[in-house]
């Protein structure tokens, strides 16, 4: 798929920022509309999007900053590749991280911190558009890391977030939520309620060993059709 063809969807109208644009671009390559390895030539974008070329040399520096995009000396700007040893290093990071986040927010959290994290949930839920459902899971879980008082720890998941998003926003559009979603990240919060701090972090484990599963299994089945092609 061209790039072109990538962003037919999106108006061509003109925009006035290069934040406009970002989030554009970023919305496609997180979807999989614009995949892995293409080109992102600034000329292109700024035909496309009906701007000159300074608001989208803006705009690919901060997909390069955000990891979405690679910067190649003579060769201009790619997306950044995706592959199953990517996804793998960043559920393992989770993993390590996330309950080492929610073991020291938890004591911290207050019963309103609590209420908001299911409220953020139930949004989340009841999305319709898949990028607005990936924000409120991150909301969700940086809630209840917030009180942590770590933020480079709290900046660090959240990278990984955007980085696992590019792998589980596709299977989600696949094969939607997994059975027991909600449940699943209620009862975490309800660990935390009850002061069993150490098994909501189990669970925050178990919750993304169940993830990465399911992703793989999605990203195996993308290889067979592939290949059957």
């Amino acid at each position: 798929m061209t790039l072109s063809d990538a962003l037919s969807g999106i108006s061509a109208v003109k925009l006035s920022t290069s934040d406009i644009i970002a989030e554009q671009l970023r919305r496609a390559i997180l979807l999989g509309t614009i995949s892995g390895g293409a080109q992102l030539k600034q000329n292109d974008v700024a035909a496309r999007f009906g701007v000159s070329v300074a608001p989208v040399r803006e705009a690919l520096q901060r997909l390069i900053a955000d990891g979405l995009a690679i910067l190649h000396p003579n060769r201009g700007v790619t997306v950044s590749p995706t592959s199953e040893q990517d996804f793998l290093e960043i559920a393992e990071l989770r993993a390590l991280l996330e309950p080492h986040a929610l073991g020291h927010s938890a004591p911290r959290l207050t019963s309103a911190d609590l209420q908001y994290s299911e409220d953020v949930l139930s949004k989340a839920a009841h999305a319709s558009d898949p990028l607005e459902r990936a924000n409120l899971h991150w909301e969700f879980h940086r809630s209840l890391y917030k009180r942590a008082e770590r933020p480079r720890l709290l900046a660090q998941i959240g990278g990984l977030y955007q980085g696992i998003n590019r792998y589980l926003l596709p299977a989600w559009a696949n094969s939607g939520l997994s059975p027991g979603w909600v449940d699943s990240h209620l009862l975490i919060v309800a660990k935390i309620r009850d002061g069993h701090i150490d098994e909501a972090c189990r669970l925050i484990v178990d919750q993304t060993d169940a993830s990465t599963r399911r992703v793989q299994a999605h990203l195996h089945q993308n290889e067979l059709s592939k290949e059957e092609k």
